[in-house]
């Protein structure tokens, strides 16, 4: 796991002001810190944290200057409207590349993009944010907005940019499957599997055809190219995946020029409540892997969802933010992904992150625990 960073705090107080500083009554800092502890004690938006400082001043005064007092939650919002959101998305990413720098990354990395549905406001569109999660360490390793007027194809060469993704496996879905994006990967000493959509028309009608064909040669896999299955039975759902993978691949041009050395089938047969479907999707990588691996990395991949996005909703509120003026969505999301950190890294107590915000919130031991500034 993660170990608590001694600079977290150090960088938040070091955070570049945009104010002019003679106008300046609250440290920005200060704001930022008050901020985390709301959001690691259950405030999920401005009021809450607001209130939350209010009732804690007298404990925030044994450790904060304090010059203007407690904000407002005018204030939080408009400090964080104002704060430079790429200052503090390198601020997070930073900070998460420290607290690793014992424990190099490794496994997949899953990267997919989320809706901030509440930041929605007249005629601006919710917010969309694309979100990096290492599957192996539980944690968000960053994030970049998208542009509105763009999409995630764009966003993902920034985020990749701001990763120390050396030796992962770098998983995306069918909009991350473009060039650009996988030789970026590659030049950052990675590998990808990318599914495969009509997007890529070639390269999905080569994938198809080559299977195709295989399938209706071999009714009966034979021995020679790489297959899997497994079978599950949850909650009154079963699925059958299966998995076929080339890995010689003179016959695909297209995917040789993405420097890749696989590709794969994989079908998922599902049957619930009395409905069944069935569905094939392609894969290409850059990694030699064998149809388990497959199976396994594209699994993991959706833990983004669980171990991230639901969590951000569940837990945190998110879509239900209404923090919309300037930058304040954007810092916000990534302020909670930091409290996410915090509270995954912690093993002390087999709860989940709902239940640890609300111990932060009853005891000063344990939040001090969370904030890393007692062992």
């Amino acid at each position: 796991m993660i170990q608590n960073s001694p600079t977290l705090l150090d960088r938040m107080m070091a955070l570049e002001d945009p104010r002019q500083a003679a106008k300046c009554t609250h440290d920005l800092g200060e704001v930022v810190f008050m901020a985390t502890c709301g959001l690691l004690c259950g405030a999920d938006d401005w009021n809450a944290i607001a209130l939350f400082a209010e009732v804690r001043e007298e404990w925030f005064r044994q450790y904060l200057k304090l010059p203007g007092g407690i904000p407002s939650h005018d204030t939080f919002n408009r400090l964080f409207s104002l704060l430079d959101p790429a200052q503090f998305r390198e601020l997070f990413t930073r900070w998460v590349q420290d607290v690793l720098i014992d424990t190099p990354l490794s496994g997949v990395v899953a990267i997919d993009g989320k809706t901030v549905r509440g930041s929605r406001s007249g005629n601006q569109g919710a917010i969309h944010m694309v979100n990096a999660w290492s599957t192996e360490l539980g944690v968000s390793l960053g994030q970049y907005k998208v542009d509105q007027k763009s999409n995630e194809i764009k966003a993902i060469p920034e985020l990749l940019d701001i990763l120390m993704l050396r030796g992962c496996l770098v998983t995306l879905d069918a909009m991350g499957c473009q060039k650009k994006i996988a030789n970026k990967i590659l030049s950052a000493e990675a590998d990808y599997l990318l599914a495969i959509k009509r997007n890529q028309r070639k390269l999905h009608a080569e994938a198809d055809t080559w299977f195709d064909r295989y399938w209706s040669e071999h009714p009966d896999d034979v021995p020679g190219l790489s297959f899997a299955e497994v079978h599950s039975n949850t909650h009154g759902r079963q699925e059958l995946r299966r998995c076929w993978v080339l890995h010689d691949l003179e016959s695909c041009p297209v995917a040789t020029s993405w420097n890749a050395r696989t590709i794969a089938a994989v079908q998922l047969d599902r049957s619930s409540a009395g409905t069944s479907t069935s569905l094939v999707r392609y894969f290409v990588s850059s990694r030699t892997m064998d149809a388990n691996d497959v199976l396994q990395a594209t699994r993991q991949h959706w833990q983004v969802e669980n171990g991230l996005h639901w969590v951000l909703d569940v837990a945190f509120g998110e879509d239900q933010s209404r923090a919309r003026q300037g930058y304040a969505a954007e810092n916000l999301a990534t302020l909670r992904q930091i409290a996410l950190n915090l509270l995954k890294q912690d093993t002390t107590v087999k709860v989940g992150i709902k239940n640890k915000r609300k111990g932060c919130g009853w005891s000063d031991r344990y939040l001090f625990h969370i904030l890393g500034l007692i062992k």
